[in-house]
């Protein structure tokens, strides 16, 4: 009894926290040493602005900072899709973010430049670091992910500046130390994006205005719009940091888990409807709200939203448009938030000056119920990104083969009948490996066109390629799914990595390759 408890636990454990995840331990280090450089600067900039007082913070520091974050808002993504090598600019982007941290200790003047290049650059760091999480990350794993690296490196950098008292010498080593970190990794590891896979038919425009994500665009707008109009302009912000932070850490956390487990709308949904009981139930929490009201809305939205835009800009028609549909999205949730505590604050200043309107407290509620009702009702025919045949993807698979450039079946994988699982170089396996060479072949001489072939659609089976700089992979598959395309990318580039040598003095020996099934199991388990 106590032995089947246990293994299902670990059953749902790994169901839900592990499952898909196919991201190697330097790979996790590396994304969590990103935000953690990212976390340093945003929790100490924050930290600082509660500690000015409300004349400085309406000073020009304060609006030159708002101005500031809402221009990187405006053009990281234009940036970040014009420059391919999207490693080097985070490097980039964190030299500049660390010399604004520098000069902010030089005299009001540098301040304000400081702060401003800080705000800005980081907000071009974030938008690049998202575009590399979702080349590296596939629909199945990308929520938690995001939620794994953001909720360790925030709650880090909070601890550590805490403990520190805000030592501005150790955070500068600190964030010093990671960029000297990020900058050694750049020199390994490199993200450049292609012409190839940049090409387009669909202008920015068009993209924006397909239903599914301009459907969701406008469901950021309204829900940032409600939230502004929602916050009590009477409530101090944030007297207690530290229990910000934890509910922040917490929700980032749970936000990443739900939407890999129980899709992409209906995690969505739920965050609207625990926000709208927030809403509603605001007077019980008292001098707190603005902490419990930030520290659940902040990951409800924002973990969301950079999931979603990771979807979005996967397909092949999107992906010359990654940082602009990530920009997009953050723009139109601040455009919201502004607009509603706009509303709110002339609503009230009129209320306070015209007392014989005593309905408008009740309006500014009731405009808040009507939009929230009108978001669920918005969301109920936009379609889930993450479909139950995507989290299924495995009961499609039908045979894998692994082709050498001349032809030769290196290994063959029958996912339906598992036994045996080697190349046997049997004339069905060299015909099979040499008749996919040979349409490829083809198809490109025909076509005239450069672009690899992807995939091949035959009524019940779907043919998806993968191309590295010795080997073809050729997947069998009963359903077209664009998770396939990422995992078989990622083996693709495993088998190269592990048969580096074997490949490139290649003597017709497949022995060597028997070692692929731990790459099977790895990627297509």
């Amino acid at each position: 009894m106590k032995k089947s408890f246990i293994l299902s636990a670990r059953r749902i454990f790994f169901k839900g926290f592990i499952r898909d995840m196919a991201i190697t331990p330097q790979g996790f280090i590396y994304f969590l040493l990103a935000f953690l450089f990212s976390m340093f600067i945003i929790d100490y900039v924050y930290l600082s602005f509660l500690s000015f007082n409300p004349e400085k913070l309406l000073s020009i520091l304060g609006v030159n900072s708002l101005l500031t974050i809402l221009l990187s808002i405006i053009f990281s993504g234009f940036i970040v899709d014009k420059i391919k090598d999207r490693v080097k600019l985070l490097v980039i982007c964190s030299f500049f973010t660390l010399l604004g941290f520098i000069l902010i200790n030089f005299g009001t003047i540098f301040e304000t430049i400081g702060y401003s290049l800080m705000l800005f650059f980081v907000g071009l760091y974030l938008i690049d670091l998202l575009t590399i999480l979702t080349h590296e990350s596939t629909i199945l794993n990308r929520g938690r992910l995001l939620g794994y690296v953001s909720s360790l490196s925030l709650l880090s950098a909070h601890l550590i500046i805490v403990f520190t008292d805000r030592n501005y010498i150790i955070i500068f080593f600190l964030n010093s130390f990671i960029f000297l970190s990020l900058l050694l990794i750049s020199l390994q590891y490199e993200y450049k994006e292609t012409e190839e896979r940049l090409r387009s038919d669909k202008r920015f425009w068009h993209v924006i205005f397909t239903p599914p994500i301009f459907g969701y665009i406008m469901s950021f707008l309204v829900l940032g719009f409600v939230l502004g109009n929602a916050y009590p302009l009477d409530v101090k912000i944030l007297i207690n940091p530290t229990l910000f932070i934890l509910i922040l850490t917490f929700f980032f956390l749970l936000s990443g888990i739900s939407l890999d487990n129980l899709g992409r709308k209906t995690s969505f949904t739920i965050g609207i409807l625990i926000l709208s009981s927030l809403i509603i139930f605001s007077g019980i929490f008292k001098e707190l709200y603005s902490e419990i009201f930030l520290g659940i809305s902040i990951p409800i939205i924002f973990i969301i939203l950079f999931t979603l835009t990771g979807d979005f800009s996967t397909e092949r028609m999107t992906l010359k448009y990654r940082g602009r549909i990530t920009s997009m999205f953050l723009l139109f949730v601040i455009i919201g938030f502004i607009g509603g505590i706009l509303l709110r604050y002339f609503l009230t200043l009129y209320y306070v000056l015209n007392p014989q309107f005593y309905w408008i407290p009740e309006l500014i509620n009731g405009i808040n119920s009507l939009l929230l009702i009108g978001l669920l009702v918005w969301i109920m025919p936009l379609s889930e990104i993450l479909t139950s045949k995507e989290a299924d993807w495995a009961v499609t698979l039908k045979n894998l083969y692994v082709i050498y450039k001349n032809s030769t079946c290196l290994y063959a994988k029958d996912f339906i009948q598992p036994s045996p699982s080697i190349c046997t170089q049997t004339l069905n396996e060299d015909l099979i490996s040499s008749g996919f060479k040979g349409i490829i072949d083809l198809i490109s001489e025909i076509t005239k066109e450069k672009r690899h072939l992807r995939i091949i659609d035959k009524e019940g089976s779907k043919i998806y390629f993968s191309y590295g700089k010795h080997v073809i992979i050729a997947l069998i598959s009963t359903k077209i799914l664009p998770v396939l395309f990422k995992k078989l990318e990622l083996f693709t580039k495993a088998f190269e990595k592990q048969f580096s040598k074997e490949l490139e003095y290649f003597n017709g020996n497949i022995q060597p390759f028997l070692a692929t099934e731990q790459l099977i199991l790895k990627y297509f388990k």
